[in-house]
């Protein structure tokens, strides 16, 4: 290996110059390069996406974490399977062009070019692609490598097994739902619903907390243990998958979706929605207000607080039904309409009850009547001992 081509020490990608930015957003959305901008000029070139660079901060923090903390699994004398930025970026153009491949011939096909005394190790090829797909769609999909029918998914994340292709594992760990409650416009339960599930009334009426994830596949995620939500918050990264499928026919599939470098535009937009028009709706002052204190606070993307429609979203999407996080959203109005029960009384409560308000009365009327019976037993005894001692000690009549 000639040492001298490629970053020496054991993090070849922790240093990241600003072209590399250019490039990640040409590999990943196809964005054109304009004279300005291959000259290192400030550009003023009207259609040129890269301006949009600095609302994609977060996101662009994001890469720069995760490719810093790239450490090769290698032994003394191998290669790593990424050497350089551009090494990652073509793993992430095959990763576009084959997502109908399974990962283990992907896997072999991405690498294959290289020269065989230059091959990584197996392990570290998987690693390369498990980073790859964190950058492309941000979902964590490393795992142990079994066959699909062997997998035992933990609560956290679902592996991309060996002989499923890219295409299917995002359908796999996106099932469309159907959420009555939420979409059925006949019982107008929908608006209903939405409406009790502002982050503003979730904290007020049962102390829910907030907590960013980078991780799309933990978006809406409720923790009862630590009655927190987790919310995927980089919809700067959401609006670019957005344009990128704006004109495209509404049938288009998630194999053909993922070619372009975009997300099912289904998942995209109700990811987006269920941020700025129910958790916190842009156009209430309190909600905003709330949203504002957790950008600057807990390191939300500050682009939630930016809302576009004309550039990213066509006329029938002005309101959308909820396949992909609607079971999510169902199971925090659950969480809303029955609390988990917390303290040292709420849990002799049967939980999922309808009389568990009723019960927890008549528990404190037990309680109080056990209480006030205890108090009149003692004054009656208190009574009779006085009487006793009268008795037995009569006081001498003047």
């Amino acid at each position: 290996m000639a040492t001298g081509a490629y970053p020496a020490g054991p993090y070849p990608l922790k240093r990241v110059r600003d072209q590399q930015m250019h490039k990640l957003g040409q590999v990943l959305w196809s964005w054109p390069i304009c004279d300005d901008c291959r000259k290192n000029q400030h550009c003023i070139t009207e259609k040129c996406p890269f301006p949009r660079a600095i609302r994609l901060m977060r996101y662009f923090e994001h890469y720069k974490a995760l490719t810093a903390s790239y450490e090769p699994d290698i032994r003394p004398g191998e290669t790593p399977a990424l050497r350089t930025h551009d090494d990652l970026f073509d793993v992430l153009k095959q990763l576009k062009l084959m997502p109908d491949m399974p990962r283990a011939q992907l896997t072999g096909l991405v690498f294959q070019k290289r020269a065989q005394e230059q091959a990584p190790p197996t392990a570290d090829k998987e690693r390369a692609l498990d980073l790859a797909v964190k950058i492309m769609v941000m979902v964590n999909c490393s795992a142990r490598r079994e066959p699909s029918g062997q997998l035992e998914h933990g609560p956290h994340q679902i592996p991309w097994a060996s002989d499923v292709a890219f295409g299917q594992y995002i359908t796999n760990i996106f099932p469309i739902t159907d959420n009555p409650s939420l979409n059925d416009d006949e019982a107008k339960a929908s608006t209903d619903i939405k409406s009790f599930l502002t982050a503003r009334k979730l904290k007020k009426r049962i102390g829910l907390r907030f907590q960013p994830t980078d991780n799309l596949g933990r978006h809406l995620k409720l923790d009862r243990k630590t009655n927190t939500i987790e919310i995927y918050h980089h919809t700067a990264f959401l609006k670019e998958h957005l344009r990128l499928t704006k004109d495209c026919p509404q049938t288009m599939s998630v194999v053909q979706s993922l070619r372009l470098g975009a997300l099912p535009r289904q998942l995209a937009l109700e990811c987006l929605d269920s941020i700025q028009k129910i958790l916190f709706p842009l156009w209430d002052p309190k909600s905003r207000a709330l949203l504002q204190t957790l950008v600057s606070k807990s390191s939300f993307d500050p682009d939630c607080l930016r809302f576009e429609s004309a550039s990213i979203r066509n006329d029938e999407e002005k309101e959308i039904a909820y396949h992909y996080f609607g079971a999510n959203l169902a199971d925090i109005f659950e969480e809303l309409e029955n609390p988990t029960p917390r303290g040292w009384l709420q849990p002799w409560l049967e939980r999922k009850s309808g009389a568990r308000y009723l019960m927890l009365a008549t528990l404190i009327g037990v309680i109080f009547a056990v209480v006030l019976g205890m108090a009149t037993l003692a004054v009656n005894s208190y009574q009779a001992w006085i009487s006793y001692q009268q008795w037995q000690h009569p006081t001498a009549s003047k």
